[in-house]
């Protein structure tokens, strides 16, 4: 009799999630906001300070700019600090964007096509509207998950 080993159906299902992992998000959702409402309020939140802070530094005057330092360098440096102030705000916005992305877009799969060497593809005597039907025809067949019988 065998003992150990791999078998058929054993285990853990892929992705399924444990009682105590569905315990702590379902306590997530009743208590407040989920993960994901936190990380767009984020992105959000970010963006609209980067942008408030792009509007602000677009609209200084002479006097504003002449306030910054004694110095044109010095007003430059005040400057170019604001500026880098507000790409670092839209960095930040991207990287909440980033995050809650892969909670709302499905994940794209590779392909990979195989055609039969036996058997090539040839267009010579097909027309445009052929040739791409069957182009399409088997771009659909190949991203089909298969099916078992």
């Amino acid at each position: 009799m065998a003992h150990g080993g791999k078998r058929e159906g054993a285990g853990r299902k892929p992705g399924a999630i444990t009682k105590r992992t569905r315990e702590v998000a379902e306590r997530a959702l009743t208590e407040g906001k989920s993960p994901l409402e936190i990380m767009l309020d984020n992105m959000r939140h970010f963006q609209q300070v980067a942008l408030d802070a792009e509007a602000v530094i677009e609209g200084m005057n002479e006097g504003q700019v002449a306030s910054l330092g004694q110095s044109h360098e010095e007003q430059f440096k005040a400057l170019l600090a604001k500026v880098k102030q507000a790409a670092g705000l839209r960095v930040m916005a991207h990287e909440c964007a980033r995050d809650a992305a892969g909670y709302m877009h499905a994940k794209l799969s590779a392909v990979t096509l195989a055609g039969d060497p036996e058997n090539p593809i040839t267009f010579a005597d097909l027309s445009d509207t052929e040739a791409a039907r069957r182009i399409a025809f088997t771009l659909a067949k190949a991203v089909q998950p298969e099916t078992k019988h």
